[in-house]
């Protein structure tokens, strides 16, 4: 591994980034690698991957289809010490504010009227947002801040069943976290069978 870690081919060392293990040693040199893809590649693939190249790489890539939740979902993703991020330019740093455990409700309420498109959504799904805040998300302008908002875990009964009945948001209303799974399944069959894709994925 440490050979081929060294090859001058970007795609033998891309092809080493997508061990699940490998020598610290080897890590640290792929995480400094100027292919980006073997950079990417070893945050999805890596368990090992570390928590300052996981930042960088979620600073440019937003996930794909079969590996939705990476880098952020690494185990050595870093946790703490994301509220530096709270006033970053970037959009995609300022969220991760959220996950900080010292993060307060305060940011949650201040990050649902953030002008980002990926920090919003965010804020919206977050228990420690106020009711009020989410019931006001819901008549946001952009249809997927108003669909995160409709999965708020603390939505009133009566609002929530009024989006249940509105054919534009009883879709992603189908996938509230206060549902029983066999409503959920339920309903989603009754959007046809790319909901039900949607709401298993």
């Amino acid at each position: 591994m440490r050979r081929l870690a060294a090859s001058c081919h970007p795609l033998v060392r891309r092809s080493v980034a997508r061990a699940k293990h490998l020598p610290p040693d080897v890590i640290e040199r792929l995480a400094r690698d100027e292919d980006r893809v073997v950079q990417l590649f070893l945050a999805e693939s890596c368990d090992d991957a570390p928590p300052h190249m996981l930042l960088t790489v979620w600073r440019w890539w937003t996930g794909s289809l079969s590996t939705p939740d990476r880098p952020r979902g690494r185990p050595n993703f870093p946790r703490r010490g994301l509220l530096r991020y709270t006033e970053d330019p970037n959009p995609r740093m300022r969220q991760l504010a959220l996950d900080d455990p010292e993060s307060a409700p305060e940011v949650v309420e201040r990050f649902s009227r953030d002008s980002g498109p990926e920090v919003r959504p965010r804020a919206a799904t977050d228990p420690r947002l106020t009711t009020a805040s989410a019931v006001r998300m819901l008549d946001a302008p952009r249809e997927h801040i108003r669909h995160a908002a409709a999965r708020h875990p603390h939505l009133p009964a009566r609002v929530l069943i009024q989006l249940l009945r509105d054919t534009d948001t009883a879709q992603p209303a189908a996938r509230h976290p206060t549902l029983p799974v066999a409503v959920m399944r339920q309903m989603m069959q009754c959007f046809g069978p790319s909901a039900a894709v949607t709401s298993r994925s």
